[in-house]
């Protein structure tokens, strides 16, 4: 996997973790919301720069009062059908004024790429191989809407 930002393939310092061991050994790390909530406190105090991953049927009301401590967020589609994180990439961004990295993450498809980074996305985790698909729809934008960005 790697990850996409426009154009620019960048490299994965986040470190996926699921052991409160394991804070220690990273600088850079991400968990899931269940691993948040159980361990609030220790990863607030820890000084560390840390992300959370979140499914599309995770509610932000669970981590709005606390998206200061976070670095990035990454968003994981469970199908290519589920509209729902573009929704809260959007919400992110313009209502809750996260200015940190959005991530999506998960069953997306290239075309959806251009309406990512519209929605509020920074980037996106996809399988190496796609990757010049993925560029190459973002070449072919021609910047031309019906909606507006946010």
């Amino acid at each position: 996997m790697i990850i996409i930002n426009k154009e620019k393939i960048l490299t994965d310092q986040f470190i996926p973790i699921n052991k409160l061991d394991d804070i220690n050994n990273y600088n850079f790390f991400f968990f899931d919301l269940n691993f948040w909530i159980e361990n609030k406190s220790l990863l607030k105090s820890s000084n560390k720069n840390f992300g959370i991953e979140i499914n599309s049927d995770d509610s932000l009301d669970q981590i709005k009062c606390d998206l200061p401590f976070f670095k990035l967020i990454i968003i994981n589609f469970k199908t290519f059908k589920d509209g729902r994180p573009f929704s809260m990439a959007r919400k992110l961004r313009s209502s809750l004024k996260f200015k940190s990295e959005i991530r999506a993450a998960g069953h997306i498809l290239p075309d959806q790429y251009i309406f990512l980074l519209r929605c509020g996305f920074n980037s996106v985790k996809i399988k190496k191989e796609e990757k010049d698909i993925w560029l190459k729809i973002l070449k072919n934008n021609l910047g031309v809407y019906y909606q507006p960005k946010i």
